[in-house]
């Protein structure tokens, strides 16, 4: 069943043309926000080794703006005016970006591509009166309470990530007995595999067992050590590798592990960081993982969802990922509260987004906690694996839409 999409934002995607920067406001060299306009801040680690996430994210919120801004700007009121500022990735810098996004007079912003930056940039934002939406964060320990009460968050929490691919794993390798883990050292991933476990478990009804278990700094790039210590020996159909790192981490495991034979002595690999975009990066040679995240946009069939993803490949020339879905449905997010509130006023909209809800891509709900600052819209489980007659390279199968809990 197809959700309905409105003939506005229908038509906008057939206008949608190449995105530039000045085409959706880019970063604006004028301090001062029109009163026909909206500035919302866009806060990503551009450079450094998870740009090339930071890259989809951004684009996603590109689209987002050019759709709403062809169709006539927010309540046909407000053009929206992005301004991409870089976190580096790095949590102490979050008072300075915050600091220039206030000079540059913006009162809205987006972005925080891990739990830490999503915390520095709430904590942050606070103090100069701003909303922040947590567009890619995962930790359940921001939100019910929020952490700031100017924070709310997009990203599914890692513990219904965890539980969706934990159970999933269960009923489709139900043989795997001894999972091998390796995943970043910071508390949300290494929570991801102790959820995922328990959900295995409950699913299967006897215990999992644990093989080898590292943890790498996030942003690590040599894994070798790590890599000789797993051991996959025996029957493969019994043993499972899980991996809590993304991004550059996942490519960095895979160029070290492919020459080792590692990666071909496992059963099955999963992971609960995002891998589309490393996947499309080895160009139709991806090893199989199964993958679970907000959003897969072949697992969706929508007519906003089509919409979507018609407009992202128009304006980039590939498909949208998961980060960029969060970004998407945190700018529609702020468009709604920005209408509901009929203001731009970062305090009126701070109000207007609690309890706020809007459909997505997903086909589903999305619904801001009143109390939690959350946006509860599901999760997808879904296996990723090279091939060459898929677009990019990557063939997305095994879909499965998890509703919100």
């Amino acid at each position: 069943m197809r959700n309905s999409f409105s003939r506005t934002a229908a038509l906008a995607v057939v206008t949608a043309g190449s995105l530039v920067l000045s085409a959706c406001g880019g970063s604006s060299s004028d301090d001062s926000a029109s009163a026909d306009s909206v500035k919302i801040g866009v806060v990503l680690p551009f450079t450094g080794v998870q740009a090339t996430i930071a890259k989809l994210e951004g684009q996603g919120a590109e689209v987002a703006a050019k759709l709403i801004n062809d169709a006539g700007g927010i309540d046909g009121k407000w053009k929206i005016d992005l301004v991409k500022v870089d976190d580096q990735l790095d949590p102490g810098r979050s008072a300075t970006v915050m600091r220039d996004l206030n000079d540059k007079k913006v009162g809205l912003a987006i972005g925080g591509q891990t739990s830490d930056l999503c915390k520095s940039s709430a904590e942050a934002s606070q103090r100069f009166n701003m909303t922040f939406i947590g567009a890619h964060c995962t930790s359940p320990d921001l939100v019910d309470p929020p952490i700031t009460p100017n924070f709310f968050m997009v990203g599914q929490q890692m513990t219904d990530l965890a539980t969706a691919i934990g159970t999933n794993l269960a009923k489709q390798y139900p043989d795997v007995e001894t999972w091998d883990v390796l995943t970043y050292d910071v508390d949300a991933m290494r929570l991801s595999w102790d959820v995922a476990k328990k959900a295995m478990e409950k699913e299967l009804g006897r215990e999992v067992k644990e093989g080898r278990k590292y943890a790498v700094p996030v942003g690590a790039t040599t894994m070798r050590k790590e890599i000789s210590g797993l051991d996959a020996a025996g029957d493969k159909s019994k043993r499972g590798l899980f991996l809590g790192v993304y991004g550059a981490g996942t490519t960095s495991f895979i160029q070290q592990a492919k020459p080792t034979g590692l990666i071909d002595d496992y059963g099955v690999i999963a992971q609960t960081g995002v891998y589309w975009p490393t996947a499309t990066a080895l160009k139709g040679d991806a090893p199989a993982i199964f993958n679970v995240h907000d959003y897969f946009y072949a697992c969706q069939d929508t007519e906003e969802n089509d919409a979507f993803v018609a407009a992202f490949e128009k304006a980039t020339g590939e498909k949208p990922d998961s980060g960029a879905y969060q970004s998407y449905v945190s700018m529609k997010l702020l468009e709604a509260a920005v209408t509901k509130a009929g203001s731009t006023d970062t305090a009126d909209v701070q109000k207007a987004l609690a309890g706020i809800s809007i459909e997505t891509p997903m086909g589903t709900t999305m619904k801001i906690g009143a109390d939690t600052h959350h946006g509860s819209g599901g999760v997808t489980t879904s296996l990723l694996a090279g091939d060459d007659s898929a677009p990019q390279g990557v063939a997305i199968t095994n879909c499965d839409v998890v509703p919100a809990s």
